[in-house]
């Protein structure tokens, strides 16, 4: 009984003895600004953007659908190398609807595909449009719009090709045919 007495009181004493841990509350994520006059509402009502606008934007508004969609998306390395080859220093807008299921399953592929191949997806032009295809401001002119999304390559202010709505082999061999100037045509292509 004794030796049961002593191991229960050195127990106790060897657990008062060690240092407590320190809690560290989790650093929040800083949440992205976004302006009133970025936010219009779809013909049901619900929130949507509308305009010119970051990345940070885009993926915080849309954060339901864009975070998961973009972890999921699996990036062909091998097409990747050769994308990354050819890059230079095009330019790259995207025309798309945050209400549109088109874009919710094809932009965040997009953005993962060249944001691995080094383009400053943070510095991109990005067009947010509304259920019509449209802003306020009609920036969506420039780009004789059709449908969305819409990823347009450009070089020297000169459009080299785009991909429309949904690529036609795979985004990455899109991509690839179009920084390599070969003959390809969206979906919608005459």
């Amino acid at each position: 009984m004794r030796v049961l007495y002593l191991t229960f009181c050195l127990l106790i004493i060897a657990c008062a003895d060690q240092p407590k841990k320190k809690v560290v509350a989790p650093i929040e994520k800083e949440k992205t600004a976004i302006p009133d006059h970025l936010i219009g509402k779809d013909f049901d009502g619900e929130e949507i953007l509308i305009g010119k606008v970051s990345l940070s934007q885009l993926s915080e508004f849309s954060a339901a659908w864009y975070t998961n969609e973009y972890n999921s998306y699996k990036v062909n390395q091998s097409i990747l190398a050769e994308i990354k080859s050819v890059f230079n220093s095009r330019k790259v807008s995207l025309i798309m609807g945050t209400w549109c299921e088109d874009s919710q399953r094809e932009v965040p592929g997009m953005i993962k595909i060249l944001t691995e191949a080094g383009y400053p997806t943070a510095d991109m032009e990005i067009i947010a449009v509304d259920e019509d295809k449209t802003t306020p401001e009609k920036l969506e002119k420039t780009y004789n719009l059709f449908n969305v999304p819409t990823l347009i390559f450009s070089e020297n202010g000169t459009e080299l090709n785009r991909i429309v709505e949904f690529p036609i082999r795979s985004l990455e061999h899109d991509i690839l045919a179009i920084l390599k100037g070969e003959d390809y045509k969206n979906a919608y292509a005459e």
